[in-house]
């Protein structure tokens, strides 16, 4: 049932390649994205994640390729904070400003909180980032803040939806940034992995892309015997 599962999310994920034709708003795009959580003590846990967005959903014209590691202290199960590092690759092409090629790289500060509501598992994310952006003329440094709420419902031991929201704010000059939101149907392959697929919306001042998001989630527990694998 997993494997029919799976072959089904990427025959709709690949289905609408073929009718790609125009760039920009018009065409649907993809977000593929790779996280991994390991915890390694009580209190601490090392993150990572690997994210290619493309204005297509082909991989023949990217939007952003980014990578993160951090690290993350956690005062109680509710309750982490962290640090961490990313560098990436942006083409704008599409956004407003047409200035391609921006090299960037961030250093980030966040606060996570998790609890139960509704029968529903939420958390949410707090994030102070400094942008050291490096334009073919200039460089700038771009301090953003980020929140996303996310929630996610297990429909039974192999199914589950989660969504979320999260909004960006320059606080150069306190002005709107851009949106993410998402929604979707997650499938557990293993006791340590899923797999996430589903429709996110990507907002920005003036225009807005839809994306199909394809999202494989790790999750390592090292504090247990024999490295026994947590469950996600």
């Amino acid at each position: 049932m997993r494997t029919k599962f799976l072959i089904t999310l990427l025959t709709l994920y690949f289905h609408s390649s073929i009718y790609s034709q125009n760039l920009g708003e018009s065409t649907w795009g993809s977000w593929n994205e790779i996280t991994s959580s390991n915890r390694i003590s009580n209190k601490f846990s090392v993150n990572g994640s690997f994210t290619n967005w493309n204005y297509e959903t082909t991989l023949n014209k990217p939007q952003l390729i980014l990578g993160i590691i951090g690290v993350n202290y956690h005062f109680n199960k509710k309750i982490s904070a962290g640090f961490g590092y990313a560098s990436g690759n942006i083409d704008t092409s599409f956004e407003v400003n047409e200035v391609p090629d921006i090299l960037e790289n961030r250093f980030l500060e966040q606060v996570v909180y998790k609890h139960k509501l509704f029968h529903l598992n939420w958390s949410h994310r707090f994030r102070l980032e400094q942008r050291f952006l490096e334009y073919e003329h200039e460089d700038l440094l771009i301090h953003r803040v980020r929140y996303r709420f996310k929630g996610k419902q297990p429909l039974s031991e192999l199914f589950f939806v989660s969504f979320y929201d999260e909004i960006h704010f320059n606080l150069n000059e306190f002005v709107f940034q851009q949106n993410r939101a998402y929604l979707g149907i997650g499938l557990n392959l293993t006791e340590h992995s899923n797999i996430d697929l589903g429709y996110a919306r990507h907002s920005f001042k003036t225009k807005s892309f839809n994306r199909i998001s394809l999202q494989l989630n790790l999750k390592y527990d090292f504090r247990k015997p024999k490295h026994k694998l947590a469950q996600l």
